[in-house]
């Protein structure tokens, strides 16, 4: 019997071999058909293979997998592998699709390695291995529609693919899971697994065995994990949108590739314990993160109720305040204990959340509610405001927290210790008490000083506030100072003269939303626009309305109620940018107006909300073309050349030709944005300055801030990032690499590959030189704007001699905003 068992076998796979259609151009398989080791299916776009692979070259004991088809891709990389536990004879193995619906690997003509263990009664089965990788076995369904029965997607291996899901079905109790290769040589499941923990709030766990060694963190409404800010890596997620979905039936996490996205990207738990994210750029595999990263990124490395601290060389556990170290162990203990009286609140910025096994979810509700709820539980102990989860609190020890230098989210700890009311007496008050005593005293003093000045050089027209931009410049005359002279940063609606001059504001023009607003008003005469107007306009900042974030905070789509298009720059309530910033802003640009400035439409300012409506760009920023190798292809010489030019006046008009003097001091790609005919703007003027009469700039600073615009326009025309990665080696810095260039005579080589060739090499050369110029190492050697846009149009630039770019200065992207105009980051 067993005989004759073997012989039909044997009798079925000849069949099935003489009915296939040779399967090396088809993506799918049909009933009764299979595929041998000299057989594969391709993808209909031919991104993804499928066939036998051997990890061991020379051997015949392999596996079915699935691989990037990719020309460019030399070496085979495996996305997905059916028989993980149990490899076969590749030589005489066969892949069989059955009549009854079945995906069968047979080993040796009859043992059975692996299947999909699926049974259709309908002729209409198939099997085909899709462009996103995955291999779907199929039945017709209701309306022409296909029914999927079995999807490899459902069974990841070690790798995360754009469409896959990490996380739990609850309906059938499953799992969707990581789990790395034993070896780099070696599939079979290894040591390490990547899975979705749903206890307390979900996160996903990286395991080591039964140990857990990483952990993302909860989701967060930022559109990544807290324990992962890194996911906002800007090269990947202009190509990724990363979701995550809990409900009922199921938690997961998911990423999809964005409209029109080309990049090939995956996600990898590797053999030695750590989870990858790659991007396939030029040739090559390129990492864009990885996780754990550092010693902080290990879970719990400092034991309980400590923070960890990594200063990018080592790290330090610290107890948290209202703690103390234990005794000959990790971690530290409450110095006090907590009563149902301790409502003394410990803010911690910028952490990675707590361990959310302990946490319990309380819905939506704002942060002020979320403390009532925390305050008024004897056994909470922090809580948080949770991205979709609301407010969130934790019971018991507080495990596995460590701090960012940027992203991740505000904890709130509870603690115990004195009242509320006596903290806020001596912590709050009483200092406030004081500052306002300062004030007054200094504003007394300021006001008869001005009354006392000799204020009969300035005309009959000083007396008056007949053109409020005299409120930002400060002029002198014969020595004298200009009784109408004010800085920005001392204006006050408290002062007597600021709220008279407030008086003939049109107060219709300004809505409840500005608190406060007669010192932006008089800055800038800007309209006000009513918070709710706004939160109507963006969908109640819904994050689907989301146009890109900073250290300032998060950048809005909006449209008014006639169809306006808007954007809104929402700041942070602990942006890096606070209200002296928000403020500058708004004072420097109100009465800017050039068509390469970004042009502002309003503001509002109401309780913690500082909001700046600014017109809004259709073609986002530059950086999104000049460092996208499928968007710089839109990008042609003449294109690129009118957007340098364009900002190139913009900047002259800040320096020479407007009411104000004013250095940008933060110039760069993301701040430099397009209009729907590709116009350039520059925009963002928080950190910028007022230089005065004199050439010194008002709050004048020498921290380094910005790029060069000579390195701007290398950015530009290269489709490169000015980066170093070791301060050793400069070879990778742009700047070396375009005066290397320029030296031998090969400066065409710098080019972005996405250009043509019908660009003319003299205005290449005038503008690479030109480049080079701004950033020379002696300031005096370096071009002034009004120079630098008769270069751009100008064959005689040729001749100016270029001396050694001042390398080492900028290598970070940085330059120095001093006391002279000649040490701008523009040239002189």
């Amino acid at each position: 019997m067993a005989r004759m068992q073997r012989f039909l076998f044997q009798f079925l796979n000849i069949l099935a071999a003489i009915s296939i259609v040779h399967c090396q151009t088809s993506d799918s398989l049909t009933p009764n058909s299979s595929l041998r080791n000299d057989q594969s299916l391709t993808s209909s776009g031919g991104i993804f293979q499928l066939g036998f692979f051997t990890p061991i070259s020379g051997s015949v004991q392999g596996y079915i997998a699935i691989w990037y088809n990719n020309s460019s891709i030399t070496e085979r990389t495996i996305v997905w592998i059916a028989n993980r536990n149990q490899s076969v004879n590749t030589s005489t193995a066969t892949l069989n699709f059955t009549s009854d619906g079945n995906l069968i690997l047979f080993d040796n003509g009859t043992d059975v390695s692996w299947s999909t263990g699926t049974s259709t009664a309908q002729n209409s089965a198939q099997v085909q291995l899709l462009d996103s990788g995955n291999l779907v076995l199929t039945v017709a369904g209701d309306g022409g529609s296909k029914k999927t029965l079995w999807q490899s997607f459902d069974h990841p291996s070690d790798t995360f693919l754009p469409g896959m899901r990490l996380g739990v079905d609850y309906r059938n109790n499953t799992s969707w899971q990581l789990v790395s290769w034993k070896s780099v040589t070696n599939p079979s499941p290894g040591n390490y697994a990547f899975k979705m923990e749903t206890r307390g709030v979900p996160e996903i766990f990286l395991w080591n065995g039964s140990s857990k060694i990483y952990r993302t963190g909860p989701w967060n409404d930022k559109g990544s994990f807290s324990g992962n800010p890194r996911m906002k890596n800007k090269d990947i997620s202009s190509q990724l949108e990363f979701n995550f979905v809990s409900n009922s039936s199921m938690v997961y996490y998911s990423t999809q590739y964005k409209f029109g996205s080309s990049v090939l990207t995956r996600a990898v738990i590797n053999a030695s314990g750590k989870y990858e994210r790659w991007s396939w750029t030029r040739g090559g595999w390129s990492p864009a993160w990885n996780v754990p990263v550092d010693d902080c990124d290990v879970y719990a490395r400092c034991g309980r109720n400590s923070i960890c601290n990594w200063d990018y060389i080592s790290f330090a556990c610290d107890c948290l305040e209202g703690f103390a170290p234990k005794n000959g162990s990790l971690g530290c203990n409450r110095k006090k204990p907590l009563s149902c009286a301790s409502n003394r609140i410990l803010k911690v910025a910028n952490a990675k959340l707590p361990d959310t096994e302990n946490a319990t979810i309380r819905g939506q509700m704002s942060l002020g509610a979320c403390n009532d709820v925390c305050t008024n539980d004897c056994s909470c102990v922090a809580y948080a405001m949770v991205g979709e989860n609301g407010c969130v609190t934790w019971e018991g020890d507080l495990v596995d927290l460590r701090n960012f230098t940027e992203g991740g989210d505000d904890l709130y700890i509870r603690l115990a210790g004195s009242s509320m009311r006596s903290q806020f007496v001596w912590k709050i008050a009483v200092p406030v008490f004081l500052a306002s005593l300062l004030l007054c005293i200094v504003f007394f003093w300021w006001g008869n000083r001005a009354g006392k000045q000799d204020c009969s050089e300035t005309g009959p027209e000083s007396s008056s506030v007949k053109d409020d931009t005299s409120l930002l410049m400060c002029p002198s005359k014969g020595g004298k100072r200009d009784c109408r002279s004010l800085s920005p940063m001392a204006f006050d609606a408290s002062d007597s003269r600021s709220r008279s001059r407030s008086k003939s504001i049109d107060s219709e023009t300004y809505g409840p939303c500005n608190e406060g607003a007669g010192r932006l008003d008089i800055l800038g005469a800007l309209p006000s626009y009513d918070l709710s107007t706004i939160k109507a306009a963006t969908n109640d900042f819904s994050i689907d309305n989301k146009l890109g974030e900073g250290g300032f905070g998060v950048v809005y789509m909006g449209q008014l109620q006639d169809g306006q298009k808007i954007a809104v720059k929402k700041l942070s309530r602990h942006s890096l940018q606070g209200p002296s910033e928000f403020q500058n802003e708004l004072s420097l640009i109100a009465k800017l107006q050039h068509r390469n400035l970004l042009r502002v439409l309003g503001s509002c300012i109401q309780g913690d909300e500082r909001l700046i409506i600014l017109e809004y760009m259709e073609n986002k920023s530059l950086d999104s073309f000049i460092y996208d190798k499928t968007k710089g292809a839109l990008l042609s010489w003449q294109m690129r050349l009118e957007i340098i030019n364009g900002i190139a006046r913009g900047l002259l008009y800040l320096h020479q030709d407007s009411i104000l003097r004013i250095i940008h001091r933060d110039l760069k790609p993301s701040n430099i944005l397009l209009d729907k005919d590709m116009t350039p703007k520059i925009s963002d003027f928080g950190t910028a300055r007022i230089f005065e009469g004199d050439g010194a700039p008002m709050n004048a600073t020498t921290r380094p801030v910005g790029t060069f615009f000579g390195v701007l326009v290398l950015e530009i025309l290269s489709g490169k990032r000015n980066m170093v990665f070791n301060q050793t080696d400069m070879s990778s810095n742009l700047l070396v690499q375009a005066y290397t260039l320029w030296k031998e005579g090969r400066s065409l080589e710098l080019l972005d590959d996405a250009l043509d060739c019908s660009y003319p090499i003299i205005e290449i050369l005038r503008c690479i030189r030109m480049a080079l110029l701004c950033v020379q190492e002696n300031s005096e050697d370096r071009p002034a704007m009004t120079e630098v846009v008769m270069m751009l149009a100008s064959e005689d630039q040729l001749l100016i001699p270029l001396k050694q770019p001042l390398i080492k200065s900028i290598a970070c992207e940085s330059g120095l905003a001093t006391k002279e105009m000649s040490s701008t980051l523009t040239g002189r």
